[in-house]
């Protein structure tokens, strides 16, 4: 753990990557192992969680009993046991937007005593919005369930799991966005989470993707084996976790520049990148 314990800074501006794409590429390539200690890290707050899910499937498959009544009930009270276990894979996860936010700025610091700073100065925040989101999940298999097993109208069913795995995606959305916004600027829980549904909602299409590629084929791949399962976990626990942490956390920055920095914090704009410099024209040619 902690190969790399001081983050990667550089002192020469212009050797600085010129945009985020490139910085992305940098990271991915220069701190591959920053990126594999964070997923290490967030998956030793994930256990916890990951066991509950495997302890509710083992419970639906084994269980003699497989009336609908029977799994509703295997569901719902596995779902509220996993609420305050999705709050504590989400404290560990804002800590890890935390050591993100200081590498793609180009700050030193490091890495364990970032992450763990992280956990002192917004674990609570981290663990109420993991909460928020073990809420909602817990609503969406519930809901799913019921429709499945309740209800044998096929154009009712579509319409309950489409509307209930929409609610379930979009909050999943806001929730990430609210793990950097969080990070990035003092505000109220309420004022962050509102910034992070105004950017799940205003950017649907890429919050439609990033769903579809964390959640929606880990999830559909998972069904047809269980070494699939395991392969999915390992990646993320390995590599893949860290990963969306900076995709998220450069993609967040650069809406924060276009709707938030531009106007209220411009000493902000591209922080971490190189300073572009602008073009001379004709009239200042002539004034110099």
């Amino acid at each position: 753990m902690f190969k790399y314990k001081g983050l990667k800074v550089q002192e020469d501006d212009a050797a600085l990557p010129k945009t985020r794409k490139e910085l992305m590429k940098t990271i991915v390539k220069d701190d591959f192992y920053l990126l594999a200690e964070l997923s290490v890290l967030m998956f030793l707050f994930s256990i916890p969680m990951a066991l509950a899910f495997v302890w509710e499937i083992l419970s639906m498959t084994s269980s003699p009993d497989l009336s609908a009544s029977n799994l509703f009930s295997i569901a719902f009270y596995m779902g509220l046991i996993e609420i305050p276990l999705f709050g504590l894979r989400y404290l560990g996860r804002h800590a890890a937007f935390t050591v993100t936010k200081k590498r793609v700025h180009n700050e030193s610091g490091y890495v364990g005593e970032l992450f763990f700073g992280g956990l002192r100065k917004g674990g609570m925040r981290g663990f109420l919005i993991g909460c928020v989101l073990g809420i909602v999940v817990f609503l969406w298999q519930i809901g799913s369930i019921y429709v499945l097993v309740y209800n044998s109208n096929t154009w009712i069913k579509g319409l309950g799991i489409g509307s209930t795995t929409l609610i379930f995606m979009l909050v999943y959305g806001a929730v990430e966005y609210f793990l950097s916004v969080d990070n990035f600027y003092e505000l109220k829980f309420s004022g962050a989470l509102k910034n992070g549904f105004s950017f799940a909602i205003m950017h649907f299409p890429l919050t439609l993707l990033y769903f579809i590629a964390t959640m929606g084929i880990p999830f559909i791949l998972t069904l047809f084996s269980t070494w699939a399962l395991i392969g999915i976990a390992a990646l993320f626990a390995l590599w893949l976790d860290g990963f969306s942490v900076l995709a998220v956390t450069l993609f967040s920055h650069s809406l924060f520049d276009r709707y938030i920095n531009s106007v209220y914090y411009t000493d902000y704009i591209n922080k971490g990148l190189a300073v572009q410099n602008k073009p001379i024209d004709e009239k200042e040619k002539n004034n110099g």
